[in-house]
Order: C-alpha cells, then sequence, then structure tokens
C-alpha cells in the first residue's frame, strides 16, 4: 500500500501532500469503502477521527485498506491520540485546533521517535508488529505532522507554528474558522477572507503547502484563487449523498421527463 509506514517502505516524496493534490474526507467506518474510494483516483485519503465514525482501534484496518496515502485527523491534540495514529503507520497526523506554537513543538515531539522527538517505542503496526522496528526508528520523516488552524489564536500565532521544525504542512478547516470569526459557514466575509490570507502567507514563508476542506469544486476553485495548494474535497458521505439524489431523481423522471412522476414509496410492478 502506498505511503504506509512498515519499515522497508518508503514514504512519499518531500513536500508531500503537493501542489495540486486532491483527496476527500472519509468519515464512514467501512474499511471496504475506505479501500474503494482509495481506488479512485484521489491522491490522498483523509480519514477523520474526530468527526467520523472511524475510531483509532480501527485506524490500522483503514489504512492498510487504503492504495493512497493515508492523512489521519484526530479527535484532539493529546499524546493519546497522537501516538495511536502514529502507531497505526498513517502518512500524516492532522491535529485539530492548533492555537499556538508550543502546542505544535510538543505534537511534533510525541510524533517523533528520538532523537527528533519524545515518542514512545512500541510493537505496534507502522513496526509490524516489532519485526521492522529497526528500519521504522529511522524514518524521521514519517508520520508527517499538520496542524489544523481554525481559531482566531491559532491565526495570530500562525508564523510561529509554521515555523516549527517538524511541521510538513498547515490545514485550514473553513467551517470552525469562519464560526470563530463570528460568520460561520461564510467564506466571504472580510475576516475571513483576511484569516486566509495570513495563513497562506506564512505557510509559503516558510516553505509549506497549505490545505483546505472544501465542500464543493466552486469552493476549492476559489479557494485555490486565494493560494491553497491542495485540497480535501466533500466527503464519502457528502458523495454518497451527491449520487444517490441524482440517479433517483433521473430514475423518476425516466421515460417522462417530470421528476416528480413516480410517486416515493409505491410498490413495484
Amino acid at each position: 500500500m502506498a505511503g504506509v509506514n512498515l519499515g522497508d517502505q518508503q514514504p512519499s516524496p518531500s513536500g508531500f501532500p503537493a501542489r495540486g493534490s486532491v483527496g476527500t474526507l472519509v468519515g464512514i467506518g467501512s474499511a471496504a469503502l475506505t479501500e474503494m474510494i482509495s481506488a479512485l483516483g484521489f491522491d490522498f485519503l483523509f480519514l477523520d477521527l474526530e468527526h467520523g465514525e472511524i475510531v483509532d482501534r480501527d485506524l490500522p484496518v483503514h489504512v492498510m485498506a487504503s492504495r493512497v496515502p493515508v492523512l489521519a485527523r484526530i479527535p484532539d491534540g493529546t499524546e493519546t491520540a497522537v501516538k495511536r495514529a502514529a502507531d497505526a503507520g498513517v502518512e500524516g497526523i492532522i491535529v485539530p485546533h492548533v492555537r499556538s506554537a508550543a502546542m505544535a513543538e510538543q505534537i511534533v515531539s510525541w510524533a517523533k521517535y528520538p532523537p527528533v522527538g519524545t515518542r514512545s517505542v512500541g510493537l505496534s503496526r507502522n513496526t509490524l508488529l516489532g519485526y521492522r522496528l529497526a528500519d521504522a526508528l529511522t524514518q524521521t520523516d514519517l508520520p508527517r505532522v499538520i496542524p489544523q488552524i481554525e481559531d482566531a489564536d491559532g491565526v495570530g500565532n500562525v508564523e510561529g507554528i509554521c515555523a516549527t521544525p517538524g511541521i510538513c504542512s498547515v490545514f485550514v478547516g473553513p467551517f470552525d474558522l469562519s464560526a470563530a470569526l463570528g460568520s460561520p459557514g461564510s467564506f466571504e466575509e472580510l475576516a475571513f477572507r483576511s484569516a486566509i490570507s495570513e495563513i497562506v502567507t506564512a505557510a509559503h514563508a516558510a516553505g509549506l503547502p497549505a490545505g483546505v476542506f472544501a465542500p464543493s469544486v466552486a469552493a476549492w476553485g476559489t479557494f485555490r484563487k486565494q493560494g491553497f495548494d491542495y485540497v480535501v474535497l466533500r466527503s464519502d458521505s457528502l458523495f454518497l449523498a451527491d449520487g444517490a439524489t441524482a440517479a433517483l431523481a433521473e430514475a423518476r423522471s425516466a421515460g417522462t421527463g417530470d421528476p416528480t412522476n413516480v410517486s416515493r414509496g409505491s410498490a413495484p410492478t
């Protein structure tokens, strides 16, 4: 599997996620669905342990199922959450609500083995249960650490966050950020646009790519113009709803041109 930290496999090239990369959010707790989505052509998957159904106990199975690199958004910035994701063998860890350089530095330390950090060593999946332990201990690039900026404090401290050694990228959660700035779900407000500019500018000044969640292709087009380098586009559940509603509308209008012609709940004939 691509991008899986298993000692004898190499991490994705430096700079991952690369400029122009397109991933999607996976939150439904089905490893079979994770495998299917990973085969569709996305550059990476964003597994959501913060708001989705996936839990840390099941994360290794989802990582093994994926055919592309996996970024895992952990529930919070605690040592246990960081350690469990790292032990699962993910390519990178996205940490929500990073508000300071000190927090970013602590997360890097928890994620990296000595001498880079203070991560404890265990016979976990990323070492093939110990079989590739020596090799895994030399992979200082993995897991990649990506702070998620979605608070006013995070925006105010973004230069320090981006300058933290061991940070490979920053990621923006636009819904929480817009809510924190007083305009939930509105991406056109001046305060939000100014914050976005500060984040992207700080990331690029530090030589880091900046990523963002986009609820639509149109939103990604706007974010791309604002300088973002890669995107997490929609989610498994949204794509499921897209396909189901489109197919249902087409089926109801088949042969009639009227999508309301077929009554809901009628028995097949």
